[in-house]
C-alpha cells in the first residue's frame, strides 16, 4: 500500500507528448514546437522568454507556409511580487519548425493511476471495516462483531 502512495505522483502525468505531421493540425490543437535559433530570437522579446527554442501553445490558425499559436507567457507586475499569465499570439514560420508534437492521453499511465486510486481506496475501506482492532471476538466466544461502516452521520 505504501508503494502505491510513493508511486502514485510518479504516473499521475496521464498526457504524454506524441509526433504529429504538421498537415494533421488544426485549430484548437494543444502543441509543443522546437524552432530553429533565429526564430527562437526574434519570438524570445516578444515572450519575454530567456529561451524559446521550445514553444508550447494552442494552434489558433495554420496556413502552407505559417502557424498561428497562443503561446502562455507570464508577466511580473510594477507593485508587489505577483505575476500575471497573459497569452501571446506569435506567428511561425513553417519551415523554422524542427519539430511539432501534441499532447495526447497516455493509456497505460492513466490505467496505472486508476488501478493505483482504487486498491488504495479498498485497502482503506477494508482496514476501515475489518481491518481495525478491537473487531475480534472477545475471549469466551462470544458474539462476532457487528458489521457496521457509517456512510452517514448526523450531528444531534
Amino acid at each position: 500500500m505504501r508503494a502505491a502512495l510513493i508511486l502514485l505522483p510518479f504516473l499521475a502525468a496521464c498526457y504524454a507528448h506524441a509526433p504529429i505531421e504538421p498537415t494533421a493540425l488544426r485549430a484548437g490543437t494543444s502543441i509543443r514546437a522546437r524552432v530553429n535559433a533565429t526564430t527562437a530570437e526574434q519570438l524570445e522579446p516578444l515572450l519575454g522568454l530567456g529561451n524559446a527554442r521550445l514553444l508550447s501553445g494552442v494552434v489558433i490558425t495554420t496556413s502552407p507556409d505559417t502557424l498561428i499559436v497562443e503561446v502562455p507567457t507570464t508577466v511580473r507586475a510594477e507593485v508587489g511580487s505577483s505575476v500575471q499569465t497573459l497569452k501571446q499570439r506569435v506567428a511561425i514560420p513553417r519551415s523554422s519548425i524542427f519539430e511539432l508534437e501534441t499532447r495526447r492521453v497516455d493509456r497505460l499511465r492513466t490505467g496505472l493511476v486508476v488501478g493505483s486510486a482504487s486498491l488504495l481506496a479498498g485497502a482503506l475501506i477494508f482496514r476501515g471495516v475489518l481491518g481495525g482492532p478491537g473487531n475480534d471476538r472477545p475471549p469466551g466466544g462470544g458474539e462476532p462483531p457487528e458489521f457496521r461502516f457509517p456512510v452517514l452521520r448526523l450531528p444531534m
